[in-house]
């Protein structure tokens, strides 16, 4: 598919909007419901893509509540949308016309569906670009999507990254973008020359702190599920942690054994999702070991120390890009590894004085996507939560939470940017009506031309 098929597209799918005229509340909520259907209906089919893209076995293995998170807004759209369109005193939304949705790997079908909750609402059509990287997702969602809309309504692309490059230069009248801030960057770049409003979820480095008074293995437990969740290929992972220093090492131990109980039934480690990532999180770590970090591999090979079962574990798996997990210890701010998103099974391992001295740190790097906190004082919480900007902000949270919707629906990229009346807003346009000879209107429009 060139560029010129790709213009095309989305001429037709503009001009048969025009066409239409602007959606009723009745259209819209048929629309939002029938992509609800879609992951009704087809979840399992999904879910199990989604594992084998993964390189995984078992649909088990992949995550669940991103899709359940997903449903839950659009069909909170489909019931809110006719009061979110009711007009106020001096303020109409209108639709925004063709969106263009660039759906990541990571979650292929949710994060390409997700963001329709806002662009359906507002009265938009839209045009997906599927991910090469997800491919049986990819190409299931895309004979799916042509059974549920029609093109005028809905449209799906795939192709290499070529093609991405080619759709983000659409005359899009929004772009929403989810993935990492280098590809950001560059979806910036090409979205440039129209000056298409573009709405990111970009991941970024989101810290795990863990107080001198923090439950260890309540900790342990949560950060190692969430590390190694897709093998750390999740925008809302824990990308490193940053530990006080006189419990660094039981905290350490306590990882250790947390990751070999993970994987002592897992089918495989799940796949790093190319080559060029492999290398490069390779790389990282040859960087921060030449500059003074500790290697701690995380074999569930290895035997480890027996818990309170009397179980010992052994579940090692291997296989193209499948990389075992690791802590690096001593990590510091002079390695590159510290300086971006990890993206990948690795736990950078980051020692503090106290509290001020890991808040210190968060305040002088980008932005976190969320930050959270484990420890005992109420007062230390709350200084946190006060001091630390972050997208979400969570304290003390159960390990098993990771694995919810409720969570999930908090942590995943984009959601509070694109579900309920904010997302419909942010895909409408707001305008006012003057009538230059309705006397009711003639003080008004002095008003705003005097």
């Amino acid at each position: 598919m060139v560029a010129a098929d790709l213009r095309m597209i989305v001429a037709t799918m503009r001009r048969a909007q025009l066409a239409a005229g602007v959606p009723d509340a009745a259209l819209r909520r048929d629309r939002l419901e029938r992509v609800a259907q879609l992951l009704d209906e087809h979840h399992r089919p999904l879910a199990a893509a989604a594992a084998a893209d993964r390189g995984l076995e078992t649909v088990a293995a992949t995550h669940a509540p991103d899709l359940v998170s997903a449903h839950a807004n659009l069909s909170r759209a489909a019931r809110e949308v006719e009061s979110w369109m009711a007009r106020r005193p001096g303020s109409d939304y209108w639709p925004q016309g063709v969106v263009g949705i660039i759906a990541p790997w990571t979650y292929p079908v949710s994060l390409a569906l997700a963001p329709l909750a806002g662009a359906f609402a507002a009265g938009n059509v839209a045009l997906i670009k599927l991910s090469p990287y997800a491919q049986r997702s990819s190409d299931l969602l895309a004979d799916l999507v042509g059974r549920y809309f029609s093109p005028a309504e809905l449209g799906v692309v795939q192709g290499d990254d070529s093609v991405g490059a080619c759709f983000a230069e659409l005359p899009f009248a929004h772009l929403v973008f989810t993935g990492s801030a280098r590809a950001a960057r560059s979806v910036a770049a090409n979205a440039a020359a129209r000056l298409t409003p573009i709405t990111y979820a970009v991941g970024g480095k989101s810290p795990a702190i863990v107080a001198a008074d923090a439950d260890l293995d309540r900790a342990a437990r949560f950060v190692m599920t969430a590390k190694l969740r897709h093998a750390g290929q999740c925008c809302h992972t824990v990308d490193h942690v940053m530990v006080a220093r006189e419990v660094a090492e039981p905290f350490v131990e306590a990882a250790r054994i947390h990751a070999a109980d993970i994987f002592a039934n897992a089918p495989a480690f799940p796949a790093i999702v190319n080559r060029t990532h492999y290398d490069r999180l390779q790389s990282l770590l040859a960087d921060a070991q030449k500059r003074g970090a500790r290697r701690v591999p995380l074999d569930p090979t290895a035997t480890v120390p027996e818990k309170a079962s009397g179980k010992r574990t052994a579940a090692g798996r291997g296989g193209p890009h499948r990389m075992a997990p690791e802590l690096l210890l001593d990590a510091d701010e002079s390695m590159a590894i510290m300086a971006e998103e990890v993206f990948g099974p690795v736990l950078p391992v980051v020692t503090v004085a106290d509290d001020m001295d890991a808040i210190g740190r968060i305040a002088v790097g980008p932005l976190p996507a969320q930050a959270i906190y484990f420890g005992a004082d109420p007062a230390a919480r709350t200084l946190f939560a006060d001091r630390v900007a972050a997208d979400v902000v969570f304290i003390n949270p159960a390990p098993e939470s990771f694995d919810g919707a409720a969570m999930a629906g908090s942590l995943m990229p984009g959601n509070e940017q694109w579900s309920g009346e904010t997302g419909f807003r942010r895909f409408s346009v707001a305008r006012r009506l003057v009538i230059a000879d309705d006397p009711s209107q003639s003080s008004l429009a002095a008003t705003r031309l005097g």
